[in-house]
């Protein structure tokens, strides 16, 4: 997976615990424990490539990130440092605020 702070690569564990209980199709799943995943089985086989697969991408993080101490942040996004040449700019908004605080306007 791809680190969505520094766009590195991260190796992140994956920890995944299901309990299902397969039944057949249409059969009575009230007396089953609770805390089971029913799984109905009808004619067909069950895929069970199919069904680690889903417990998989479900396990996976929404963004994958290093840990904060870890995560480098990529080259060429540091702040700009300022020039002594840099001339400082005025805020084009401050007229409005002068306009604000006119009570004539």
């Amino acid at each position: 997976m791809i680190c969505q702070r520094c766009l590195e690569l991260v190796v992140l564990p994956i920890q995944s615990e299901c309990d299902y209980a397969v039944v057949k199709e249409g059969a009575d799943t009230q007396s089953l424990p609770k805390g089971y995943d029913v799984l109905e089985v009808g004619e067909d086989p069950l895929d069970l490539m199919a069904l680690v697969e889903d417990e998989l991408l479900l396990a996976l993080p929404i963004v994958p990130a290093h840990a904060h101490e870890d995560c480098q942040q990529p080259a060429g996004l540091e702040e700009p440092e300022s020039s002594e040449d840099e001339v400082p700019r005025s805020n084009p908004f401050s007229v409005l605020a002068q306009l604000k605080r006119d009570p004539n306007v």
